[in-house]
């Protein structure tokens, strides 16, 4: 037998699945089970792969893409700039320099893995 959903049937099955991942999370927290939680995760992930398999509609399309393009675009903006700033901030005040050189180097680290992407789909062509 051959199960379909659509787009609406796909809304709840994914809120009912993070529903449990995160009762699974919070589980594994109170009892001080990192385990649990990262194999909640990981078959949460599962089971939203093999559920997407079965939506017959379209769930995205370019205009989503574009979107999300442009969002991620402002978030990299606003979190390297931000927290470069703030580092550097926290870094020069001494109190708290261990946050700030956190805070630093994730800046550095986005930034990074933002220039790979970037010119591994420019090679790409995309």
């Amino acid at each position: 037998m051959v199960i379909s959903m659509n787009r609406k049937k796909f809304v709840l099955y994914s809120a009912a699945v993070w529903a449990i991942v995160g009762g699974a999370v919070g589980f594994s927290v109170s009892t001080g089970n990192p385990l649990t939680a990262i194999a909640a995760v990981i078959v949460g992930n599962i089971l939203m792969v093999l559920g997407r398999k079965k939506v017959t509609e379209v769930l995205e399309d370019e205009r989503i893409y574009r979107i999300s393009e442009k969002a991620s675009r402002r978030v990299l903006e606003i979190f390297g700039i931000g927290s470069a700033l703030i580092g550097m901030v926290l870094i020069t005040s001494n109190s708290y320099a261990k946050v700030g050189y956190i805070l630093a180097f994730s800046a550095c680290v986005l930034l990074m893995f933002y220039l790979i992407f970037y010119s591994y789909y420019n090679r790409k062509g995309l």
